[in-house]
């Protein structure tokens, strides 16, 4: 995976410096987009085009180390799908970033939040695949005291949020390229989010106070 980033990385540099020498030397292009969609904050040409590959190599420089920092080793190997796929991820949400800088550089018709939106759900996609694979860690996954606490809260914990992020990844990729208002895009987003984060982590105490409460019992 390290010789991938490295070509993806290497790749995104390329593309940057193509596209770079095509447009004017002062055209601003934007770094941040803001709730709504909307471009909120700008840099010049090369700082925007280039800053999403130096996140790719940032990334895949923690994503390399990782397992060395992983105290559950036995657990981490058993979950090296999962690993693999967020690192995949990852890489290829820096590259739809990019995309969607180089749609606002060359003025294409399909707006730039598309790819970012599409990008994060392809990344809930590829995450949300292996997650109800894993073993409970503490550098990947929902690293809640009860998941952490308990191997059987952690899988149906995560076999749960796995089918989430799916469902949701898949929500986001065909909203990215519908025609809504930005308002509901965001409002989409917000949601899928949400219900990601907020329900697993319900969830999870949930399970883990009925584990108890039934250990308790056949004491």
């Amino acid at each position: 995976m390290a010789a991938a980033s490295i070509a993806v990385m290497l790749a995104m540099i390329g593309v940057a410096a193509w596209i770079g020498t095509m447009l004017a030397a002062d055209v601003p292009l934007p770094t941040h987009w803001g709730l709504r969609g909307e471009p909120d904050r700008f840099s010049d040409k090369w700082t925007a085009l280039l800053m999403p590959a130096l996140m790719a190599g940032g990334l895949s420089l923690l994503f390399y180390f990782l397992p060395v920092l992983e105290t559950r080793k036995k657990h981490f190997e058993r979950s090296r799908g999962l690993y693999l796929s967020a690192w995949a991820a990852l890489l290829l949400m820096s590259a739809l970033v990019q995309l969607s800088v180089i749609s606002v550089a060359m003025h294409w018709s399909v707006h730039g939040t598309s790819f970012i939106l599409a990008g994060i759900g392809l990344t809930f996609v590829l995450i949300g695949n292996q997650l109800g694979k894993s073993r409970s860690m503490y550098l990947i996954g929902i690293r809640t005291p009860w998941t952490l606490a308990s191997e059987e809260v952690w899988i149906k914990t995560h076999r749960l949020a796995g089918k989430l992020m799916v469902g949701g990844g898949l929500l986001l990729v065909v909203a990215a390229f519908l025609p809504m208002p930005n308002g509901m895009i965001a409002l989409i987003m917000g949601l899928v989010i949400a219900a990601v984060v907020v329900i697993p982590i319900v969830y999870s105490f949930v399970l883990y106070r009925r584990e108890r409460r039934a250990t308790h019992t056949s004491a």
